[in-house]
């Protein structure tokens, strides 16, 4: 599949049912999770375990805006303060962000992770891997790693699922230190969460900018 027709599959396959979800008060389902929020929750707070000094948070496929929200109280619980910003791909859906946190609404921008250039630089920025095709995961890491960050920043990976087999749109089938040493990264950190039954659920790692 060529790049700008990943991106295209993307929005067709997603922008329809994040609206649809956000419209009908499923915060979970415009953030791209089902299951509800107490489920969301446990997939995602782990993320928070990534964040070690106060900054500023760039959140790449932000969506709805939900772990804007949610990871600076997560983060707060340990005397910590992030400020929050929003990169998402489809227009309707930072739409969504923007009507849902109108104090933030002018920090969430629309754009591809690959061409976008940010009008800031970040201490910490959060991405997943299915964001661009596989072949050029690497090449986001170090486009973020050196276009996005602050000296020092840190960039933050998260798969979900990994236990389980890679789906169609690429969905990273792999553990997130894994990806970066298979992408040519040695992880400067990790944190992971399990299901109930023992299965990985979410694993996050991350880069420091030396």
């Amino acid at each position: 599949m060529r790049e700008n027709d990943y991106y295209q599959h993307t929005l067709e396959l997603l922008e329809d049912s994040y609206v649809a979800a956000d419209e009908r008060g499923d915060l979970a389902g415009g953030s791209g999770s089902g299951g509800g929020l107490a489920r969301w929750r446990r997939k995602r707070r782990v993320i928070a375990a990534a964040f070690d000094h106060d900054g500023t948070w760039l959140d790449v496929g932000c969506a709805n805006g939900l772990l804007m929200e949610t990871l600076c109280g997560w983060v707060a619980d340990r005397d910590l303060r992030v400020e929050p910003y929003g990169l998402e791909l489809s227009q309707r859906v930072a739409q969504r962000a923007r009507l849902r946190l109108t104090r933030w609404a002018e920090r969430i921008w629309t754009g591809n992770v690959m061409t976008w250039m940010p009008p800031m630089r970040f201490d910490y920025v959060t991405l997943m891997p299915e964001l661009v095709p596989a072949e050029l995961r690497g090449a986001m890491l170090v486009r973020v790693r050196d276009q996005f960050l602050k000296s020092a920043g840190r960039l933050i990976v998260s798969c979900y699922r990994p236990g389980a087999a890679a789906g169609q749109h690429g969905r990273s089938a792999q553990s997130a230190p894994l990806l970066l040493r298979e992408l040519g990264f040695a992880a400067d950190g990790f944190a992971e969460v399990h299901d109930e039954d023992g299965t990985l659920w979410t694993s996050v790692a991350w880069l420091d900018r030396k």
